[in-house]
């Protein structure tokens, strides 16, 4: 990893977030396996004091730039999106600050069907259901008083519609979907939220109790949600989400997160990569004519 001189300004077309240190080695690794720089440039050279990853031009992308884990005062990585050091404040800040018209989460997921998919398959965002926008109400009773709940709360998740990521984004990364890989790729909706869910029975409650939509859910995470906070209108996300699946928020996470992190970071990282690189190659084969993933 190069330290690359201080920039003369600190801008980007694409701006890539990721929230743990897997997700940062899992995106050089793709990197270089893609051939493409990775150089690393100091807070102190940059306007706002924080460090990033300079890739330069990518496919079609004249500048894209990747903002690595943030810290907290005592030095902890922070997950998820909540405070000052979450996704959105992040989001909020530096997409104005960077001028970039597109975001997308790169990193790990969980999945929610153990039987269909794979550790290592890679999940695309074409919406995200915040869910914890819901009303928390007392039990249910039957009305035949056969039976009570007694005491007791359920969660309802009307209020948790879905939010729909950036249609270039999801164009971009369908058309690399078709295209082969070491792995497998689903696109759908992603349940986004700050619990660490560690039960296959919650999960399994969330999958069935948030309103149905077109696209099918294909898995959840944590960081995802505070992108929302980035965009300038409901109706122009500025967002996606793309990331590989490193357990299934079960009873079984703890045991299998670790050795299942660094290929779903990895293959995360490589298939958008891949997208952007291929995309300038479609562009020359069909009509020559450069076209941006943030302006299609």
């Amino acid at each position: 990893m190069h330290e690359k001189p201080v920039p003369h300004e600190f801008r980007c077309s694409l701006l890539l977030l990721v929230a743990t240190p897997a997700e940062e080695r899992g995106l050089k690794e793709a990197a270089d396996t893609c051939g493409i720089p990775f150089l690393k440039v100091k807070a102190k050279d940059t306007p706002l004091k924080v460090d990033y990853y300079d890739l330069g031009p990518v496919g079609n992308e004249p500048g894209v730039i990747v903002l690595p884990p943030s810290l907290d005062p005592e030095k902890k990585f922070v997950m998820g999106s909540i405070g000052f050091f979450g996704t959105a404040e992040r989001a909020m800040r530096l997409r104005p600050a960077t001028g970039a018209k597109a975001i997308v989460q790169v990193g790990m997921a969980f999945g929610i069907d153990p039987e269909r998919q794979r550790p290592g398959d890679v999940l695309v965002s074409t919406s995200l259901i915040p869910y914890d926008n819901r009303d928390i109400k007392p039990a249910r009773r039957c009305r035949l008083k056969r039976w009570s709940c007694g005491e007791g709360f359920m969660s309802e998740y009307k209020q948790a519609t879905r939010e729909p990521a950036r249609p270039a984004l999801i164009e971009l990364f369908r058309r690399e979907q078709s295209r082969p890989h070491d792995f497998n790729v689903q696109l759908g909706a992603m349940l986004s939220g700050a619990a660490r869910i560690h039960s296959g029975f919650y999960r399994n409650e969330l999958v069935r109790s948030v309103p149905s939509g077109e696209d099918p859910i294909i898995g959840g995470e944590m960081e995802g949600v505070g992108l929302l906070a980035a965009s300038a209108s409901w109706e122009d996300p500025v967002w996606c989400v793309v990331k590989g699946i490193s357990d299934f928020a079960d009873e079984n996470r703890d045991a299998v997160i670790k050795a299942n992190r660094p290929v779903a970071c990895r293959n995360a990282g490589l298939f958008v990569l891949s997208a952007l690189s291929n995309d300038s190659r479609d562009d020359k084969a069909t009509s020559g004519v450069k076209s941006h993933a943030h302006d299609r």
